[in-house]
C-alpha cells in the first residue's frame, strides 16, 4: 500500500508533557469537534474523530485491504522536527548511555512472542531523567511534537491520544525487527493466508491503539545501509513488498494503528562498507524516538521531573540520599507509609544497625518464622512476612523534602506488594505490631542522651504521626 500523509492539523494538545507543546501550531477551535483540513484546497474544516469513533471507525475498516483504506490508518509526515534538532539530540547520545533491551521487561507469559529486537538497546524517560538534563528537556519537546502530529495525522480530536511508554531506540549492526501488531499477538491463517489476533494468547499491552517512529539519523550520520521500518502485507502470510518499506531519513516520522491491519517491522542494520574513513571502528546506529499510544488515561506514561542521578543527589544533600519517585501508574510501586526525622545529632549508620538488631529480634513473632530480615544496599532494610503477600522496606539517611532546625535526614518506610494482589490481612495486623514495636525502641534510642525540651516534643510528634499511618492501633 502507497504510504501518504493523511491531513495534517495542527491543533492545541493536552498531554502528560503539555508544557512541551509546539507554540507553532495554529489553535483551532476544539469545541464543535472540528479542525481545519490542510488537505483540502477549499480551506473547509473537518471533524475530528473522538476516541469511540475512532475505534468504530478502524474496526469498519478492519477487513478493507484497499489502498485507500490503509491510508487512513497509516502514513508518513516529513521533517516533524528539523535535521538541527536531531543533531543536536544524537550529540547527546553515546553509544554508552543505552540500555540493552530497554522497554521489553514484562510479565508476560508468552515470552516468546514479546522479546527485544536483535541488537537492540533503549532508552526510557526514567534513565533519561537522571543523566543529562540538557537532553531530557530536549526529548520532552520532540515527544510532544510527536505526540502532536500522531494524533492530528489519524485525525483524532486534541488531547485524545496518551502516550503510553516513549523510548529512544538504537539498532546496531544486524539489528532488526520481525513483523508483528503492537496490541495482539498474531498468527496467519493457512486457508486464508490472512493475519488475525490470537484470543488465547496474551499481549502484555492489548489497549494500544497507535504508534509512531521518527528517525533521528540516516544512514550517511549512522554508518549504516539497511534499517528501513516496514510495513508487512497482513494478507500473504506477511510479504514486505517494495512499497510497504520506508526510507530512513532524519525527521521523518511514521504513524500506524496498532493492530494486525499495520503488521510491521525492521530490516536489518549493516555497516556502511563505503566507509573507510576511520578504518571501520565506527559502530553503526540507527537512532530513532518510538512512542505508543493509548486513550485510557489511567495508562498514560509517567513524566518524571528531572534529577540528577542518585550519586550526584547525594554529593549535593551533603551525603543523604534524594527521595525516589515512581509512577503513580506503576501497579509494583511501593506504598509510603511513613516518613520518620532523624535529629542531626543521631548518627545515622548506628541508628541503621540499631534497627536491624530490633528486627532481628523480632522475626520469630507472634510465631517462629514469621519475619525474615534482610540487608538490601548499605543501608535499606527488607522485612518479608511468612505468607509472602507483602514486605516493607526501611531506607535511612534520606534527605528530608523540607529539613527542619532539628533534622535533615529521615528513614523512609514503605510497603511493597507484587502489584497483582492485596497484602494479607494477616499481614496487615503483624505488620502495625512490628513496626509500633520498632517505633518504640527507636524512641528509646534517640531519646536516650536528648536533652529535653524542643527536641524532645519533636521527636514525640514525629513518632505519633508515623502511628497514625499505620493500619491497626498500638495495643495499650
Amino acid at each position: 500500500a502507497a504510504l501518504a500523509l493523511l491531513f495534517f492539523v495542527h491543533c492545541p494538545t493536552s498531554s502528560a508533557a503539555k508544557s512541551y507543546a509546539d507554540d507553532s501550531a495554529a489553535a483551532c477551535d476544539g469545541g464543535d469537534d472540528t479542525c481545519p483540513d490542510s488537505s483540502s484546497s477549499t480551506g473547509k474544516s473537518k471533524r475530528c474523530l473522538h476516541p469511540s469513533d475512532f475505534q468504530h471507525h478502524v474496526a469498519s475498516l478492519f477487513d478493507n485491504e484497499s489502498e485507500s483504506v490503509l491510508t487512513l490508518l497509516r502514513g508518513t509526515v516529513d521533517k516533524v522536527i528539523s535535521n538541527e534538532d536531531a543533531k543536536e539530540l544524537v550529540e547527546l547520545l553515546p553509544l554508552s548511555d543505552f540500555v540493552e533491551s530497554s522497554g521489553y521487561e514484562t510479565d508476560n507469559k508468552d515470552r516468546a512472542q514479546y522479546t527485544a529486537p536483535v541488537a537492540y538497546a533503549g532508552l526510557g524517560l526514567k534513565e533519561l531523567s537522571t543523566t543529562n538534563e540538557e537532553r531530557y528537556t530536549k526529548l520532552l519537546q520532540i515527544r510532544e511534537k510527536i505526540r502532536s502530529a500522531t494524533e492530528s495525522s489519524l485525525n483524532l480530536c486534541p488531547g485524545s491520544l496518551k502516550i503510553d511508554y516513549t523510548t529512544i531506540a538504537q539498532k546496531t549492526e544486524g539489528g532488526a525487527h520481525r513483523a508483528h501488531a503492537d496490541n495482539c499477538v498474531h498468527y496467519f491463517d493457512d486457508k486464508t493466508k490472512t493475519a488475525v489476533c490470537d484470543p488465547s494468547r496474551q499481549h502484555p499491552y492489548p489497549k494500544r491503539v497507535a504508534a509512531s517512529i521518527l528517525y533521528l539519523n540516516d544512514p550517511a550520520d549512522g554508518n549504516f545501509n539497511g534499517g528501513e521500518f516496514y510495513f508487512a502485507n497482513r494478507t500473504n502470510f506477511g510479504e514486505v513488498e517494495d512499497s510497504g518499506r520506508v526510507a530512513v531519513e532524519t525527521g521523518k516520522m511514521i504513524y500506524f494503528t496498532s493492530g494486525v491491519e499495520n503488521l510491521h517491522g525492521a530490516l536489518k542494520v549493516e555497516r556502511d562498507s563505503s566507509s573507510e574513513e576511520d578504518g571501520g571502528t565506527t559502530i553503526p546506529r540507527r537512532l530513532a524516538i518510538a512512542m505508543w499510544y493509548v486513550f485510557d488515561e489511567s495508562l498514560e506514561e509517567f513524566v518524571p521531573t528531572f534529577q540528577a542521578s542518585e550519586e550526584e543527589a547525594t554529593s549535593s544533600l551533603g551525603g543523604l540520599k534524594p527521595r525516589k519517585v515512581y509512577d503513580p501508574n506503576d501497579p509494583n510501586a511501593p506504598k509510603e507509609l511513613f516518613t520518620l526525622s532523624i535529629p542531626d545529632r543521631i548518627d545515622i549508620s548506628s541508628l541503621f544497625q540499631s534497627a536491624g538488631a530490633y528486627l532481628v529480634s523480632q522475626q520469630n513473632k507472634p510465631l517462629a518464622g514469621s519475619w525474615t530480615i534482610s540487608q538490601y544496599g548499605e543501608d535499606t532494610l527488607h522485612v518479608l512476612f511468612k505468607d509472602h503477600s507483602a514486605m516493607f522496606s526501611l531506607d535511612f539517611g534520606v534527605a528530608l523534602i523540607e529539613a527542619t532546625s532539628h533534622a535533615k535526614a529521615s528513614v523512609v518506610v514503605e510497603r511493597h506488594t507484587d502489584g497483582s494482589r492485596v497484602a494479607s490481612l494477616q499481614y496487615m495486623l503483624q505488620e502495625s505490631v512490628l513496626l509500633h514495636g520498632l517505633l518504640d525502641y527507636l524512641s528509646n534510642v534517640i531519646l536516650n542522651e536528648s536533652s529535653g525540651g524542643a527536641e524532645e516534643e519533636y521527636v514525640g510528634h514525629e513518632m505519633e504521626k508515623a502511628r497514625d499511618t499505620l493500619p491497626a492501633r498500638r495495643a495499650s
